[in-house]
């Protein structure tokens, strides 16, 4: 019974370990993605700025 007791412990301080990581994970991909819609609405302006000044050269 004692075997089972601890193999249950050691199952719930994964789960637990796995959960916190689950949680950083998410986050790292929510700034990820921050990031990336930030970059990617630059680079729209960007685009917008060369093409206005390539049409007055």
């Amino acid at each position: 019974m004692k075997v089972i007791e601890n193999q249950a412990l050691k199952d719930e301080e994964k789960m637990e370990l796995q959960e916190i990581q689950l949680k950083e994970a998410k986050h790292i991909a929510e700034e990820a993605h921050r990031k990336y819609e930030e970059v990617a609405r630059k680079l729209v302006i960007i685009e917008g700025d060369l093409e206005h000044d390539s049409r007055r050269s």
